[in-house]
């Protein structure tokens, strides 16, 4: 696996995998017209331009045998009212294409967040899932996250209950 921080000019490749992996998790499981409603709107590339030009945040791309598999967002320095640190790291968006789930590759893009988060000083890092998805509450408990807390995430104007899951990072020395 070969991981890039994305640039620039990498925004209309990250615009594509961003949206088609949102809409291959979720797009069954939600009202279509809301759905549609927040893809027209998070998956613009005036949106994500904005979103990479801030200085905390951070997109990767992930290859596998030289295709694009996965790609990950991180927000530095990102407090949760609920974790006791102010050095947090959120994982907003981890999403990887369905050929290549199964192969490892998610844990291996949570131990690269990690490191990364620790890289900026964090001694946690965070992120949200939704309560409908087991599996990837399962997945994240696998990879040493615990649910710490409840917050709304929207689809439109649907409210979905997300867990809040926290995962403590080992100190740098």
């Amino acid at each position: 696996m070969h991981i890039y921080r994305a640039l620039p000019e990498d925004l209309p490749q990250l615009r594509q995998i961003a949206e088609e992996t949102f809409r291959i998790a979720w797009q069954a499981d939600n009202h279509p017209v809301e759905f549609e409603r927040y893809c027209e709107q998070a998956f613009t590339l005036e949106k994500l331009a904005n979103e990479m030009a801030q200085p905390n945040v951070a997109f990767y791309l992930m290859y596998w045998e030289n295709s694009l598999a996965a790609y990950l967002k991180l927000n530095f320095n990102k407090p949760v009212e609920t974790l006791e640190t102010a050095f947090c790291t959120q994982i907003e968006r981890v999403y990887v294409y369905p050929a290549f789930q199964s192969k490892g590759l998610g844990a291996s893009i949570l131990q690269f967040a990690a490191s990364e988060a620790k890289t900026q000083g964090s001694d946690w890092i965070w992120l949200s899932v939704w309560k409908k998805s087991p599996r990837s509450v399962a997945f994240y408990e696998r990879n040493g996250f615990s649910i710490f807390g409840v917050e709304t995430f929207w689809v439109g104007d649907d409210p979905q209950p997300d867990w809040l899951m926290k995962k403590a990072l080992d100190p740098v020395y």
